[in-house]
């Protein structure tokens, strides 16, 4: 939308007016923060002169309370001018020129008040200093003036009398009484400072010019020093003044001064010099103190003269610029059209070349005008062969008439149609049409895609023989899941079960069906047992284990059976399902029925347990029978011996059968313990005593030390070191060493049984503790045995707390370890003592 040229007048005239108010806003908030800059800059400037001048004029201060503390009970003359002499040689030169002191009359030194000495430098270059009498050096008699006066009522407080000049140079500052020991007020002391000093600091501080000025009053109002002495002075007297120093003229002469002598208004800023009274003056014309101020408002005013005049130009320019910019527009627009145009026609027949489909336009006349790069390939004719030509001619299809005549506007239709297109073979060619009709030029203009579908007609052929065979696949699987003796369950991420087959719905009945999302109620309502020792939490469930990514193998579940009448046991192995990113998506469980197994062992268990204790009455009558013999009148030789073999034997049933019960107590959950505090030590030595009197071909050691207590049963004990002691004896050479020794612990002690013999392969190390495993079976080694020795023991030591280990070299021995905890501190000391 254009904007008319008034509009555009009366709308820079207000951004006009809206910019001038801003600026004048912009400046008055900027002036006087540049104002309050100069001015605190200025005061910043008289607090560092005073700062620079502070330490001369408050040094005195210092000097005077240490010379009132030393020289108050001095009353001897030649005593108090050494020690004023000594405080004014240690006094900065620079900041202290002499040190004054009057007694009163009724103080009684040298006479009253004849006694006034003054200590001063002679010579500011030598450091010499001299002692006079201030009554001869300084006019008047100090005890009646003011000062004087106001420093005895003030009793040691300071005061800061006014200066008058001594001898050109010398100014009194400071002044304090001298109090004795009961705190009465005896005299007077005053400090003088140099004027040198001070001058000096105010010279280098004040500029050239008269555009600032820097000076200094006294505490009534006097002046001490300004740059523009000498013409004040002579200022002063044109106006009838009698003066002859600075320091008779005042602040208001100095202010009368700068108002008559010099241009342009001032600006003043003051500091007290800390207590003394002393100010530090700072005189600073307007113009110099505010230029930056100035230079602010100059360019205030020039950007605002700027800008008006670029606002007053612009619609002079704009007017002038509107007519060519309106030509330069439509000419720039026709080409913009053009250029659109002749992009459109290429990027159009860009598309028809490099299209994947055969692209063949057909006029109203039924005669072709398009023929692409595609249309070539696939059907045969090139294009100046094909344009111009009737389309049945080239396109000969029964099925093409319909879309060749028919009149739906631009609507794109699609048809799968087969066709004797193809030049070079005239066979048919499975093809894709779709056909639009646009209106270009006044006159209809039909357009053909023709696609190749060739390869996906191929494709599909695949994908239908690929399917048929996956379904076959899956056919065979679900018969193979559904017919396995194994149950298989399968659930979602989220516990739900989504499969079961056939011998899982038959073991878990409605627990198994598909879609349940198991509870704990469900465990509960079934009596689901994990382990054979309690109801399993849902938690500890293989298939939900599985889906924390655990791998659960071999874990056992039983619950009972209504429909089978028993208990059955399941064995149940579990994964997680993953998928291509490694994400848990599910899990399958997979248990078989080992009901029959279990119920096999336990009549195993059942039958080893009966049958041991059938034995042991017989065993028992034998071995009783043989030893009677034994003992009974002598027999021959051949007799005995066969009687000793009897016993043996009988001595070998009853420790197979012992053996046996106690793999059947240990298995059905039946082993007790009779414990008592006993010294494993001495339990050791004296099973080692037994065994080395029974074997005579090898050595046995137990390694000497303190008794050891142990809560624990000393037959199952001994049974274990027997076991261990008999296993070292049958598998050691003869003559080997058979070593014991016992190792204490924090909490527990260590017993270890080491040999010399043939030791044991490190691949069956593993099994040693398991029942009825030989590790030598089926060796030149196998020296007989039921294997179940290892594992009573290793159960005996599980029941009393500890632990068994073993470590093995073949062919060099072996040693195994068993740990028993300590008895209670109470019974240990019970048994000691």
């Amino acid at each position: 939308m254009k904007l008319p040229f008034k509009s555009l007048v009366s709308l820079l005239l207000l951004l006009g007016v809206v910019f001038t108010a801003g600026l004048v806003a912009f400046y008055s908030m900027t002036r006087q923060r540049l104002e309050d800059e100069a001015l605190l800059r200025q005061l910043l400037r008289a607090k560092e002169i005073a700062y620079q001048l502070k330490p001369g004029i408050s040094y005195t201060r210092h000097v005077a309370e240490s010379a009132a503390a030393v020289v108050a009970p001095v009353r001897d003359t030649a005593e108090l001018e050494r020690l004023l002499q000594a405080l004014l040689i240690a006094a900065p030169s620079e900041a202290i020129h002499g040190l004054g002191v009057w007694f009163e009359p009724t103080a009684g030194i040298g006479g009253g008040s004849a006694v006034a000495p003054y200590a001063h430098r002679a010579d500011s270059g030598s450091g010499l200093v001299a002692v006079t009498n201030a009554r001869t050096s300084q006019p008047g008699e100090p005890h009646g003036q003011p000062w004087y006066r106001r420093a005895l009522e003030a009793r040691g407080a300071p005061v800061f009398p006014e200066p008058h000049p001594v001898e050109d140079s010398i100014y009194r500052v400071h002044a304090r009484a001298l109090l004795d020991a009961s705190g009465k007020p005896v005299g007077v002391i005053a400090v003088d400072v140099s004027i040198p000093h001070l001058y000096g600091i105010l010279q280098g501080a004040n500029a050239p010019g008269g555009e600032e000025w820097l000076y200094v009053t006294t505490p009534g109002g006097r002046l001490f020093a300004h740059p523009a002495r000498e013409p004040l002075l002579a200022w002063a007297r044109e106006r009838g003044q009698p003066v002859a120093a600075l320091g008779e003229l005042t602040l208001a002469d100095a202010r009368g001064y700068e108002a008559g002598q010099l241009s342009g208004p001032r600006r003043t800023a003051q500091v007290e010099i800390g207590e003394s009274g002393w100010t530090v003056h700072v005189s600073s014309a307007e113009s110099s103190l505010f230029a930056s101020l100035e230079r602010f408002r100059l360019a205030i005013l020039l950007l605002g003269v700027a800008v008006w005049g670029v606002l007053l130009a612009v619609p002079f320019l704009v007017h002038r610029t509107v007519r060519i910019r309106e030509l330069s527009f439509a000419l720039e627009e026709r080409r913009r059209l053009h250029e659109v145009l002749a992009r459109s026609e290429r990027r159009l027949r860009e598309v028809l070349e490099t299209s994947l489909d055969a692209v063949v336009a057909v006029d109203c006349h039924q005669l072709i005008c398009e023929w692409n790069t595609q249309a070539e390939r696939l059907l045969g004719w090139t294009k100046e062969e094909a344009v111009g030509r009737p389309a049945f001619e080239l396109l000969l299809c029964p099925a093409l008439r319909p879309l060749l005549e028919g009149d739906d506007g631009a609507v794109m239709r699609r048809q799968r149609i087969c066709t004797r297109v193809r030049r070079q073979d005239g066979g048919e060619l499975p093809v894709e049409i779709s056909t639009t009709v646009v209106q270009s030029g006044g006159r209809l203009m039909r357009y053909f895609f023709l696609a190749d579908i060739t390869e996906r007609q191929r494709a599909e052929q695949e994908r239908n023989r690929l399917l048929a065979q996956l379904q076959q696949r899956g056919a065979e699987l679900q018969a193979t899941i559904d017919n396995m003796v194994d149950s298989v369950v399968v659930s979602d991420r989220t516990g739900r079960i989504t499969f079961v087959n056939k011998a899982g719905r038959q073991f878990f009945g409605e627990v198994g069906s598909e879609g349940l999302q198991l509870t704990e109620g469900h465990l509960e309502l079934h009596g689901l047992r994990l382990g054979g020792e309690r109801v399993a939490r849902l938690e500890e469930m293989p298939l939900y284990q599985a889906l924390r990514g655990n791998v659960v193998v071999d874990a056992d579940l039983s619950f009972p059976s209504p429909e089978r009448r028993r208990t059955l046991h399941l064995r149940a192995n579990a994964a997680p399902i993953r998928d291509e990113f490694g994400h848990i998506t599910g899990a399958v469980s997979v248990a078989r029925d080992v009901t029959e197994m279990v119920e096999l062992d336990h009549l195993k268990d059942e039958f080893v347990r009966v049958a041991a204790h059938e034995l042991k009455t017989p065993v028992a009558i034998m071995k009783s029978y043989a030893q009677l013999a034994l003992k009974s009148e002598p027999t021959p030789t051949t007799y005995r011996k066969m009687l000793d073999a009897i016993n043996r034997g009988a001595d070998r049933i009853d420790r197979i059968v012992r053996e046996l019960l106690d793999v059947s107590q240990l298995h059905l959950g039946q082993l007790k313990l009779t414990e008592e505090p006993l010294d494993l030590r001495e339990l050791a030595e004296e099973t080692v005593a037994n065994m080395a009197a029974q074997s005579t071909q090898h050595r046995f050691s137990v390694r000497p030390g303190e008794a050891v207590i142990v809560q624990g049963d000393r037959g199952r004990l001994r049974q274990v070191l027997v076991v261990l002691l008999d296993n070292a004896v049958r598998y050691s050479p003869s003559g080997g060493l058979v070593e014991v020794r016992l190792e204490p612990h924090e909490h527990e002690v260590e017993v270890c049984v080491s040999d010399e013999g043939i030791g044991i392969p490190v691949e069956r190390q593993a099994r040693l503790f398991e029942r009825f495993y030989r590790a030598h079976s089926g060796t030149p080694h196998d020296r007989g045995g039921m294997g179940v020795g290892l594992y009573i023991s290793r159960e005996i030591i599980f029941h009393h707390g500890g632990t068994m280990r073993v470590s093995s070299e073949e062919g060099r021995g072996s040693t195994f370890c068993f740990s028993v905890p300590y008895a209670p501190r109470r019974e240990r000391n019970g048994l000691h003592s």
